[in-house]
């Protein structure tokens, strides 16, 4: 920050979007979950870090935030979302504990009149509250954040003006009660800069960073002039709106909270860092404008558009220039401001901060079509910085037509590209440099081909002993590594097929198992190499090989040979273990899996389909039983059950705890509740063909970490996306580069 600057700014400040509380609470239409976890979902890949997503109120009072607990689960698998929610009291507190949220804000009315009015409670009995609510947090060992929230700060419309040293007072009162900190909020749009800058002034100096939060309603025009006042104190947290919606219910005619897309537009700029991509929040806000059609909606942004000037504005002093620095997750025009590096951690803003396991780690990755691809993915979303080295004209994969359309844009987020031509000396030259910078190699050619340019793990580790060079084979060294193999060759000579099909139709899987889970060995192979190089100091080769995958896919098979004296019959013919355990049609030709796999499972199964008979039938009564009367049984209970819609049996097995699965294609998971409510998908960008610079959800890594799942921080690249900067990491100055590239030794 500049010393002679007459306004000191700062340079970063966050927005929490308060439109899903602080909005909808005051629209009389009910948004249905799956649109508010659609909206949650947009504005964190938007790069909003803090959301309010509702409040835990009575559902008689406000069924427009019944669905809150769903929403918290749901959010909270965003990476880095710092997810907040209201609560008017020790039961809302208790809900929000359960919850999981990460901050919890309780309202006070510094205003006598509103307080019983909103609360039917005094101020300082709402004191009181926070201090049961603290001591409930503490009994239950959450680390939840415990927010004061006073409002009707500037005065209210029921009391009219409330003094400057009562608003004070009741500051302090909370953290005296045990909030942890405190924010101040214009409630009925009566604030005007100058007093904001006195009543925050104090506040600050009265509480210091524990003033958390400024809100301020736009009911008469002021509410970004009411920012600036505040960002001038040092307050740096700012509550919003999506389209200003919301108000107050004591305030008639009342805006709800300063435009979340006004507000982003305005700290932009100044130069005010905030992480949020402003062309994403005026498509999301359109979006929204379409699910609350008819409603008043407010702001001045989408009128108007953004200025062309916007990309050349000068940012705040000490600030870097717009757009300076590695491209993220949610950078998607010039106009949009990066937000911290999400490389440091689950994501940026203000939320606490996570660090990623392997942050710090560099991968360069010499791989094509799936099973390397998905090596490096698994590192990347872990954290490591991974290099992806492609052909001068691209990785096949990136134009690869039906089945294979999905393969670059899934298996290669959070990578960079670099482009090398290997047949080029120069370009050669420039690859054994990024592989000696390396902790880990990954490729998977054919055996031999690494070794023509100098970059097989004998030349490398002649260069750094510490490298860890993972390799994905067709077969591990043997009679077989020379053989080609792909995932269909080694699923039908490891028994796979066999096992998939009918007898006499060796079928594949329905999906690159092999390959994928080949990769994943081979990012397996790759850690526990990383962790005996933390003992050793000393790197190693890993290999990992789609056939030995294969086999220990089957190996229960052959296990159960080895024990039994009989083979495995293939899957649809198999002799089941189990006689409740299949695909039924029911009403209307729907299908649906059912199964009940022990002697409780079956009676509540009897129970709760009303089949005493089959209950009490001795010839039933155990499961080995029933697997001995499989055929007559199963037919019986495809009559009595063809009656049942799926749906129904759905409701009927979930409620009784039974197994149950519905027959889903892949492309209904789009859909699927579960993956929506707990983050399974994420957005990313198509970087080639017909669809390019469009978004797409792609399944995440299939775990969490603290919580947390591993998401989207990079895109995946355009090819050579980061040819440039990569070369200049390795010592290539600008004219270097542009030889390289005159060569065709780079793109």
């Amino acid at each position: 920050m500049a010393a002679s600057d007459p306004f000191p700014l700062p340079r970063e400040a966050t927005i929490r979007e308060v439109g899903l509380r602080d909005g909808l609470q005051s629209i009389a239409r009910v948004l249905p979950t799956a649109q508010k976890m659609a909206w949650i979902r947009a504005a964190h890949a938007a790069g909003q870090r803090e959301i309010e997503v509702g409040s835990f109120v009575p559902a008689r009072l406000l069924p427009q935030l019944a669905d809150t607990a769903e929403l918290v689960t749901f959010a909270k698998n965003l990476p880095g979302l710092f997810v907040s929610v209201l609560v008017p009291n020790l039961k809302g507190a208790g809900r929000a504990i359960d919850s999981g949220a990460d901050l919890m804000i309780v309202p006070l009315s510094a205003s006598h009149a509103h307080s019983l009015a909103n609360l039917r409670k005094t101020p300082d009995e709402v004191v009181q509250e926070v201090a049961r609510i603290r001591a409930a947090r503490d009994a239950a060992g959450s680390k939840m954040i415990l927010e004061g929230g006073v409002g009707t700060a500037f005065g209210c419309t029921l009391q009219g003006e409330v003094k400057e040293g009562e608003v004070l007072r009741l500051m302090q009162a909370l953290l005296d009660a045990g909030a942890d900190r405190v924010s101040l909020a214009d409630t009925v749009g009566y604030a005007d800069p100058a007093r904001v800058h006195r009543l925050f002034g104090k506040a600050r100096a009265l509480v210091g960073d524990r003033l958390w939060c400024g809100h301020f309603h736009d009911t008469r025009g002021l509410g970004l002039a009411n920012v600036y006042a505040a960002l001038q104190t040092g307050v740096t947290r700012f509550d919003a709106c999506l389209a200003g919606i919301g108000g107050c219910p004591h305030a008639p005619g009342a805006s709800g909270n300063v435009s979340t897309e006004d507000l982003a537009y305005m700290l932009r700029s100044m130069g005010i860092a905030t992480g949020v991509d402003l062309s994403a929040l005026l498509a999301l806000r359109q979006q929204v404008a379409g699910w609350l059609d008819g409603e008043t909606l407010h702001g001045t942004l989408w009128k108007a558009g953004l200025p062309k000037t916007l990309a050349k504005v000068s940012p705040h002093p000490s600030l870097p220039p717009a757009g300076e620095g590695a491209g993220s997750a949610h950078s998607r025009g010039p106009s949009a401001v990066p937000p911290p590096p999400l490389g440091e951690g689950w994501g940026g803003g203000s939320s606490p901060a996570r660090s990623l396991p392997l942050k710090g780690l560099r991968v360069v990755e010499f791989t094509h079509m799936v099973m390397g691809p998905t090596c490096g993915m698994v590192l990347a979303d872990m954290g490591a910085e991974v290099i992806k080295v492609e052909p001068i004209d691209g990785d096949r994969t990136r134009h690869l037509l039906g089945a294979g359309a999905g393969f670059f844009p899934m298996f290669n987020r959070n990578k960079k590209s670099i482009a090398i031509d290997l047949h080029h000396p120069a370009g050669a030259e420039v690859a054994r440099k990024l592989a000696a910078s390396a902790d880990v190699v990954a490729e998977n050619f054919k055996p031999g081909t690494m070794g023509k340019y100098g970059l097989d793990y004998a030349s490398l580790s002649q260069v750094n002993e510490r490298l860890i060079y993972v390799s994905h084979k067709g077969f591990l060294p043997g009679p077989y590594e020379h053989r080609t193999a792909l995932d269909e060759v080694v699923q039908m000579m490891g028994g796979l097929a066999y096992m998939t099909g009918r007898p006499g139709d060796p079928l594949r899987a329905g999906s690159s198992v092999n390959d994928i889970m080949g990769g994943m060995f081979g990012a397996i192979g790759a850690l526990g190499a990383l962790i005996q190089r933390g003992i050793t100091g000393r790197g190693q080769e890993v290999q990992s090989a789609l056939f030995e995958n294969n086999v220990f896919l089957v190996g229960q098979h052959m296990m159960q040979y080895a024990i039994t004296g009989q083979a495995a019959a293939p899957m649809p013919e198999r002799i089941s273990a189990w006689a409740l355990y299949d695909v039924f049609t029911v009403k209307d030709g729907e299908q649906i899996f059912l199964a009940a796999v022990s002697d409780a499972q079956w009676v509540t199964f009897c129970d709760a389909l009303g089949f005493a008979d089959l209950k009490a039938d001795p010839l039933l009564a155990t499961n080995n039983d029933r697997v001995r009367a499989r055929t007559t049984l199963l037919a019986d209970l495809r009559t009595r059950l063809a009656g049942y819609s799926a749906a129904e049996l759905t409701a009927i097995f979930e409620r009784h705890g039974l197994p149950f699965a519905p027959i889903r294609k892949p492309e209904e998971l789009y859909d699927d509740p579960h993956l929506l409510a707990t983050g399974g998908l994420a957005d990313v960008r198509l970087p080639d063909g017909a669809r390019a610079g469009q978004t797409a959800r792609a399944a995440l890594f299939p775990i969490t970490m603290d919580g947390h799942r591993l998401g989207v921080r990079l895109q995946p690249p355009m090819l050579g996306e980061h040819t440039a900067g990569l070369l200049a990491g390795l010592g290539y100055d600008a004219q270097a580069i542009e030889a390289l590239r005159a060569q065709a030794a780079v793109a």
